[in-house]
């Protein structure tokens, strides 16, 4: 059947390595927080800052996506993409990217659905493609956070984060897509922010002038909760997706998800009912990438040779504290 079909999909990791075992000084103490598997499950991870702005990392994927697929920038009609955190508050990157790889004729548009961003923008990019708005489309998610807070990398529950960026490429073809589930619960919403942190015990918002450091304040009740959230979200997300397409468990060559820790992972994977040899992940080498950790991890199980042709993949993952939850099935062609 003719639709959106996904080309291809590949990383690109900044060359900085961070060895979580060699991070033992300096840093201050989580408290009771440093022993819970919220926060466990990572070896290394990426940092991007200083070395490249985030439209850096956003241009070189790109470039790298169309040099491997022998796609001319000018045959690119849409740049989708996702970024946490610009280079500025405002405007975001995607025209810097459009114009860095030469797209002359592309469009762009940000899509912000927290880590559930990758999954939003290849539906919204499967529904351009369908409806014959365009032709080929390129999606992006860029993740250049944990470098750029010196202050919040003081602390240990820091260090499941990581740096990197990823480029799909999707046109016009036999479809890839089988299934898929995005519902927004908004009752979750403000459970898990960035924010300032205070000063001399005074919370001022961002645009406030005398505002603190960015940070991310975890408590044992929060991290509970988020637990919670993402443990019954997920599985039952993806459940609801391949019921939708018409397939079981059994019939997934191939199960990725969100990459916050270990014990997600194989919660996750053990309420879906995927066994371990069919799941695949990054979380050891790269860390949680936020909206980049579901297209890092498929680009890594391409390179790998864990994916071929007509494997149905299922993917799922949750955003912040629970606030949106995705899921969705493809065929690799």
């Amino acid at each position: 059947m003719k639709g959106a079909q996904i080309i291809d999909v590949v990383n690109f990791m900044p060359e900085r390595i961070v060895d979580n075992e060699k991070l033992v000084s300096n840093v201050e103490n989580g408290g009771e927080l440093d022993n819970d598997l919220f926060f466990k499950g990572v070896l290394q991870r990426r940092f991007a800052s200083p070395e490249y702005l985030s439209s850096d990392l956003g241009a070189r994927v790109l470039e790298r996506l169309l040099d491997r697929t022998g796609t001319g920038p000018q045959d690119v009609d849409l740049i989708l993409y996702s970024c946490i955190f610009s280079d500025y508050l405002w405007p975001s990157i995607g025209p810097a990217i459009q114009h860095r790889v030469g797209a002359k004729g592309a469009s762009v548009i940000n899509i912000d659905t927290g880590c559930s961003s990758y999954l939003s923008m290849l539906n919204t990019a499967r529904a351009f493609i369908e409806a014959g708005l365009y032709r080929t489309v390129a999606v992006v998610t860029v993740t250049n956070f944990i470098s750029r807070l010196p202050e919040f990398q003081k602390s240990r529950l820091s260090w499941v984060l990581g740096d990197g960026a990823s480029a799909t490429l999707l046109s016009k073809g036999e479809s890839s897509f089988l299934g898929s589930y995005e519902r927004s619960c908004g009752e979750n919403y403000g459970l898990f922010v960035f924010e300032p942190d205070s000063v001399q015990a005074a919370s001022l918002n961002y645009w406030e002038r005398g505002s603190g450091p960015i940070m991310v304040h975890f408590s044992a009740e929060l991290v509970q909760t988020i637990g919670k959230n993402a443990l019954e979200l997920v599985p039952q997300a993806v459940k609801n997706c391949l019921a939708g397409a018409g397939l079981s468990a059994d019939d997934i060559a191939l199960l990725l998800t969100h990459q916050p820790n270990t014990h997600f992972i194989r919660e996750w994977r053990d309420r879906i009912g995927i066994d371990a040899p069919r799941v695949h992940d990054t979380l050891e080498q790269y860390g949680n990438l936020f909206q980049g950790s579901l297209p890092v991890t498929l680009a890594d199980a391409l390179e790998k040779g864990k994916v071929h042709h007509g494997d149905r993949i299922a993917m799922g993952t949750f955003s912040n504290g629970g606030d949106f939850v995705s899921a969705l099935a493809i065929r690799w062609i």
